[in-house]
């Protein structure tokens, strides 16, 4: 069995299948690609039996894959099958196989995402005493490079639970890939065995991972805890959790709070660059929101956090003539 994936596509479903195969390589993963035109065509079949995964793109319509198979079942079920599709399957349920359903507006990442987990999943890997140390060097030197579906192919195969090294680049590799739910499992597990600085960084991928799955409550809480234990980002995520949140939960709507928190992220000597500039952004575009609302005030203390002199200056001179106007009207 080799490192690559086999994609096998509808001659109607071209365009869709090169985004993908471009989105999975950017993973590292190299793709081979086959145009379906007849199910017994013998290259196929011969790239399928050496290959990690099977992908069947059948976005358009239904077609009927048994052949493919049946050269799973010759190459001892090695191979992980997937298939996406938009209308329900034909053989669903009758084979042992991963069925993802692109529903209208499901993006391309994330089925590229779907795709790597399940071959990640699905994997097969031969580990003894003797080669254990080797693997696990060669899946970190992996992770290092960036090929974080193939270090979690081998990572999880020599995990071991006293192993933190091993535990925290397997919920990185799966945040990056946006398997939230595992990430949250492995950082869960990392956190009460690591040092201060470490729970810091795990507190703050915690409270982004809960963030992107809508469990806010635990967003806010991972964050807070990040927020003390000294992590850099950790107040602008905790700022973004209250912008954005009240589109999940109106309980939580807080948007005021949120630039509030981007300006004390401009003003702390603690928080990174990334996050200042990310912040400024964000204070920049509220600002000019408030400004063609004609709220100059608190366009005024946005600008100023940024230290935009010309807009500050802007916002002064329109409130001097409200307050001219303002008089004028009373004098009347």
């Amino acid at each position: 069995m080799n490192n690559y994936i086999t994609l096998v596509y509808l001659p109607q479903d071209e365009g869709l299948a090169n985004d993908v195969k471009e989105i999975i390589e950017d993973k590292h993963v190299e793709v081979h690609m086959f145009e379906k035109v007849s199910l017994k065509d013998p290259e196929v079949l011969k790239d399928i039996k050496k290959s990690s995964c099977l992908v069947i793109l059948h976005i358009s319509e239904d077609f009927d894959y048994r052949d493919y198979l049946r050269e799973i079942v010759k190459a001892n079920n090695k191979i992980q099958i997937v298939t996406a599709f938009i209308k329900k399957s034909t053989y669903q349920n009758r084979y042992n196989i991963n069925e993802i359903e692109v529903k209208e507006g499901y993006p391309l990442e994330a089925l590229a995402n779907d795709i790597c987990c399940i071959m990640v999943g699905g994997y097969k890997l031969r580990v003894t005493p003797f080669n254990k140390k080797k693997l696990r060097k060669e899946a970190l030197n992996l992770y290092n490079t960036g090929n974080y579906v193939w270090a979690l192919c081998y990572l999880l195969k020599v995990f071991k639970m006293n192993d933190l090294i091993v535990k925290e680049k397997i919920a990185s590799a799966y945040s990056t890939l946006m398997n939230c739910d595992k990430a949250i499992n492995y950082y869960s597990i990392c956190l009460p065995i690591s040092d201060s600085d470490s729970q810091a960084t795990i507190c703050n991928n915690l409270g982004y991972l809960y963030t992107q799955t809508k469990n806010l409550e635990f967003a806010e809480k991972y964050l807070k805890t990040a927020v003390e234990l000294g992590n850099p980002d950790a107040l602008y995520n905790l700022g973004y959790l209250y912008e954005t949140s009240w589109a999940y939960d109106s309980k939580m709507r807080r948007v005021k709070e949120a630039y509030d928190i981007y300006c004390d992220v401009l003003a702390s000597s603690t928080t990174s660059e990334n996050s200042k500039a990310l912040a400024k952004e964000k204070l920049q575009q509220q600002a000019d929101r408030l400004l063609a609302r004609r709220n100059y005030a608190a366009a005024l203390n946005y600008y100023k956090a940024i230290g935009n002199g010309a807009k500050v200056a802007e916002c002064l001179r329109d409130i001097k003539m409200l307050r001219m106007a303002y008089e004028a009207r009373k004098k009347k």
